[in-house]
């Protein structure tokens, strides 16, 4: 969890690393299975050091899953803005006249 917390914090959007990174997470939270049958099989004497540790491991998940939502949120807006410039742009040229941009005059 530490890990992909430090791999999306440094990330940047077109890192490939990440989605890889947050699959291997999901895949080794998904593997675990249950944790109240897992603490059961855990000596009465390592409980409490089980109970914090896993305490630890459901606060870094909230953490980790508040980040990729945060992200997910931006990119959809992004995405959002990119569409609504294409729209812009392709009203634009829809209004322009029957031979407009094909030729730029420069000389000034």
């Amino acid at each position: 969890m530490e890990d992909g917390l430090a791999l999306l914090d440094g990330a940047s959007a077109e890192d490939a690393d990440v989605p890889v990174a947050l699959g291997r997470l999901a895949a080794t939270l998904a593997s675990v299975g249950d944790f109240a049958a897992m603490r059961d099989s855990v000596p009465a004497d390592g409980r409490e050091r089980f109970d914090d540790q896993l305490e630890d491991l459901l606060r870094l998940n909230a953490v980790l899953t508040a980040a990729v939502k945060q992200d997910r949120d931006a990119l959809l807006q992004r995405l959002k803005v990119t569409r609504e410039s294409r729209r812009d742009l392709a009203r634009q040229v829809s209004g322009a006249p029957d031979g407009a941009g094909n030729r730029c005059d420069v000389s000034g």
